[in-house]
Formats: structure tokens, C-alpha cells, sequence
């Protein structure tokens, strides 16, 4: 009899562990592909890139479930990770912290390579007007088909180029800055000081002012790019991320990675004067207009983009892409829309006429995204990868990839704002 109960014993104990391990095991591929989403900020080992944020590799897990909570229910304050956490339930949280917590904790940040050799060169044929590229880990950014580099400031995010293509300019959130560059020579006019984490950086249609999305101030710093100088900031809600302008220069839609959805500005009062909720996302990240500036499309930080009637103020459909936060852009021939995805290996492209959406694998990483100016090419940085992805609109197929720096981020294209 006590062999008996000892065998039970046995098999009960060897079973529970069997169970156990099925279960952890499940739970960290679960926590994997959920990381997706954390991989354009926290790396995709859960080293952080750059210094705004955390490590999370090796971390204990109880200490991430705490903060992942924190941030849920708002007793910790971040409009990005609020955003994130609201949408993830207690098991979703206990994946994640059981994966980052079995990772491997190293001083060196994600995997990135150093540069490669070009093996194809950028030429005329496919950069037709001034591209520029910022590298976020090189603290630099590139103009093209030049391949010149200029040196800029640590963490290089966000890019825009003056409607008469004279300045450049780049935010460098690390140092709550805006980098601004003579587009000919590389030579840097300016370092100027924003609000908290600057994010997006967009010109007015008439080549006057940047507004500057700062992300941790919940306002925008109204740049005048005569004097080089912030002439006022204009208070908006949690977690603004990126500005579209309206052709006439009247408004600008920003998006509210803090979840509210899209502030709208009155540029001449210089005040916001409305928000659009956009539901069925998750932490409004970037957006372009379509040619009749009647819909928007809201790429979000996670794996969505909704389009939405701008007049009606409505959702009309939600697509999902994906994973990861991206950029979004709107050919300037109206007819695609093209978004990338951090965490995946693709961008998508949407038909405007109808929605309907393909796929093109360009690399890995692929964040920022531009068409040229006559919608012929969709330029793309694949940022694990060290690549600039260019896709020939005509077939919708990768024609060239070309080495840069490291980490390439957001791509800016003269006449395509």
C-alpha cells in the first residue's frame, strides 16, 4: 500500500511539473509575440534605446507586473505607457513580465549592426527631389541620393524639410531639443530647446513656423524658422506624437498618443479647439489626410489604423497591420496609403479607393515611411536591418536597398510634407 501511495505520489509530482513548464513555456511565447508592440522603445532584447528608456531584460517579474498595473490604473504616469497598459488584461501582463524577466540582461543595447559596404548605391533615377533620413543610434542624419552625413544630436527621431527646401530639421528627445540644418551644406543653424520628449516635427504649409509635438509636456512648441527661436507653445492633451497640417495652413491634426485621439488646432488663434476620439485603436501615433483632406488615417502604437471621416467625425473602418508603432503616408497621388510596422518584417499598403490592403516584406523593422513626390517610390527605413527599403510604386516591389547608419527612423521628403 505505502508503494502505492508513493507511486501517486510521484506521478502527482512529476505531472504538476510537467503542467508547470508546459505553462511557462506557453506563457513566454505568449509574452514574445506581445513584446512586439515594445521593441521600437525598449529594444528587441528589453534593452532600452536610448536613455528615456528602461531596461526591462532580467527585471523581476513581480516588479514589471507591479509597474505594467501602475501604469493601467494610472498610479504611475506616462502617456505612452498608459495607452499601452490599458488595453492589457492581468494574464497579458503576466506574460510579458514572465518574458522580460527571463531574458538575459547585457550592457549593450539591441542588436545592431555597424555599416555595411553599400552594395547599391542611391541615384537620381529613384531620388528625384531631396530625401533626408534621420539615424536615431548614430545621433545623425543622411540626405539623398548625396549620401552625405551630418551630425546631429543623441537619438534623432523625428525629420522635416522646409517647403523650399533650405532647412532641415530633427528633434532629439534625449536632450528635449530640435536640431536644424542647412540642407546644402549640413551645417547646423540651430540647437533649440522644446517642451518634454520631442516627438514629431512638421512645417506649416507656408515654410513659417514647426510645430513640435512634445510628447511628456502635453503641448507644442510653435518654432519660427526665421529667428530660429520658440515663439509660444500651445497646451494640448496627453501624449502628442505627430502634427498634420491642412493644405491651407488653417489647422493641424495631432495625434494624442496619451489615448484621447486627434487634437485639432486652430493655427491662427494657436489654440486647440477640439478633439476627435478615435476608437477601436490604441494610442493615436501617426496620421496623414487623404488628397481631399476629407479622412484621416491614425496609424496607432500597436498594430492598427483607422480611417476616419474627418466631416462626420467617425470611424469608418478599422485595419489591422503590423505590430509595432510605425509611420503612415498618404501617396501624394491619393491613390495608397502606406504604413510601416516596427515590429514586423513588412509594410502594408491600403487602396484608397476600396481599403483593401497587401503586404511587402522590406526587412526588419521598418518604421518610417515617405512616397516621393510624384508617388513613384515608397522609401522606407528598416531599422534592425541598417537599410533604406525602396519600393517601386508601379509594382509595388522592393528595387533597391541601400546600407546607412544606425537605426535609420523617419524619412523626410521635399513636397511630400
Amino acid at each position: 500500500m505505502k508503494n502505492i501511495i508513493l507511486g501517486y505520489s510521484l506521478f502527482f509530482a512529476v505531472s504538476t511539473a510537467c503542467n508547470f513548464n508546459v505553462y511557462a513555456n506557453d506563457s513566454l511565447s505568449k509574452g514574445k509575440t506581445k513584446a512586439n508592440a515594445c521593441i521600437g522603445c525598449h529594444g528587441s532584447n528589453g534593452i532600452g534605446l536610448g536613455n528615456e528608456f528602461p531596461n526591462l531584460a532580467g527585471q523581476k517579474k513581480h516588479y514589471l507586473i507591479k509597474q505594467l498595473k501602475g501604469f493601467r490604473d494610472g498610479s504611475r504616469v506616462d502617456p505612452t505607457m498608459k495607452a499601452i497598459a490599458s488595453t492589457l488584461s492581468d494574464s497579458d501582463i503576466d506574460d510579458l513580465s514572465s518574458y522580460y524577466s527571463s531574458l538575459k540582461y547585457t550592457s549593450k543595447a539591441s542588436t545592431l549592426k555597424s555599416n555595411k559596404p553599400l552594395t547599391e548605391k542611391a541615384t537620381k533615377n529613384e531620388f528625384k527631389q531631396p530625401v533626408y533620413v534621420s539615424m536615431k543610434k548614430s545621433a545623425t542624419v543622411e540626405s539623398f541620393p548625396s549620401e552625405e552625413t551630418w551630425k546631429g544630436g543623441p537619438n534623432m527621431l523625428y525629420t522635416a524639410v522646409t517647403p523650399d527646401g533650405k532647412k532641415v530639421l530633427s528633434t532629439s528627445p534625449s536632450t528635449n531639443s530640435v536640431y536644424v540644418f542647412n540642407s546644402k551644406t549640413g551645417k547646423q543653424l540651430a540647437v533649440i530647446k522644446v517642451g518634454k520628449a520631442p516627438k514629431g516635427v512638421k512645417v506649416t504649409p507656408n515654410g513659417k513656423y514647426a510645430y513640435v509635438s512634445n510628447q511628456n509636456s502635453a503641448n507644442i512648441s510653435v518654432i519660427d524658422l526665421r529667428s530660429l527661436v520658440v515663439v509660444d507653445t500651445i497646451s494640448v492633451r496627453e501624449g502628442p506624437h505627430n502634427a498634420r497640417f491642412t493644405k491651407d495652413g488653417k489647422l493641424a491634426y495631432v495625434t494624442l498618443q496619451g489615448g484621447d485621439g486627434l487634437a485639432i488646432i486652430d493655427t491662427a488663434k494657436r489654440k486647440m479647439i477640439q478633439v476627435i476620439p478615435v476608437p477601436g485603436i490604441t494610442g493615436p501615433h501617426n496620421i496623414d489626410l487623404s488628397l481631399d483632406e476629407n479622412t484621416a488615417f491614425v496609424r496607432d502604437f500597436v498594430h492598427n489604423v483607422a480611417i476616419v471621416d474627418l466631416k462626420t467625425q467617425k470611424v469608418k473602418k478599422v485595419i489591422k497591420v503590423g505590430n509595432g508603432h510605425g509611420g503612415i503616408d498618404v501617396s501624394p497621388s491619393g491613390r495608397y496609403v502606406s504604413t510601416a510596422a516596427i515590429g514586423a518584417n513588412f509594410i502594408t499598403v491600403i487602396n484608397t479607393k476600396d481599403f483593401t490592403s497587401k503586404n511587402i516584406i522590406v526587412g526588419n523593422g521598418p518604421h518610417g515611411i515617405r512616397s516621393s513626390s510624384d508617388s513613384r517610390w515608397i522609401y522606407v527605413t528598416v531599422t534592425k536591418d541598417n537599410l533604406i527599403a525602396v519600393i517601386d510604386a508601379a509594382n509595388m516591389q522592393v528595387a533597391k536597398k541601400i546600407a546607412v547608419g544606425k537605426f535609420p527612423f523617419w524619412v523626410a521628403v521635399k513636397d511630400n510634407p
